[in-house]
């Protein structure tokens, strides 16, 4: 597997990831057969933007003690208020969803906080005047994330 450094955040990950979302609604089994596999195969990137509970503590559960070998991408935004994933620009909301996230994957803190779904000049001053960048960075001072992203 090839390696490359993750722009200017000092961290280094493979050029392929996993991508989870396929994972949702899968029995536990699936999760940690993919997990591991990816894993064993040197992926070492994984993007979870899928905020049910399920998905996540399986994910975590999967990973147990190889957390510190992954890098996890975590959404801000990402949320399941009509049962299906969702977009939220509430920055009570999203901060609900950032923890639950933390707490069903079972680790204290995600490497790439990615900013969710910013995909007009809207949506970028949505989250410029709610206070949702300034949660991400407040995140980032404090260590819960490594670096800050958007997709």
């Amino acid at each position: 597997m090839e390696y490359r450094n993750i722009g200017k955040t000092g961290m280094c990950a493979s050029i392929a990831g996993l991508g989870a979302e396929h994972l949702d609604g899968k029995p536990y089994s699936i999760v940690e057969e993919t997990i591991h596999a990816a894993l064993e195969h040197g992926i070492s990137i994984i993007d979870v933007f899928m905020p049910g509970d399920e998905v996540r503590r399986n994910i975590g559960k999967a990973l147990g003690n190889r957390r510190k070998d992954v890098f996890i991408q975590g959404h801000i935004g990402s949320v399941d208020l009509r049962q299906q994933y969702d977009i939220s620009r509430d920055l009570q909301i999203c901060k609900k969803y950032f923890h639950k996230l933390l707490t069903n994957l079972g680790t204290d803190y995600i490497d790439v906080g990615m900013l969710f779904f910013i995909d007009s000049d809207d949506a970028l001053q949505q989250i410029q005047s709610n206070g949702i960048i300034d949660y991400a960075l407040e995140l980032k001072q404090q260590g819960v994330i490594r670096a800050i992203g958007a997709s």
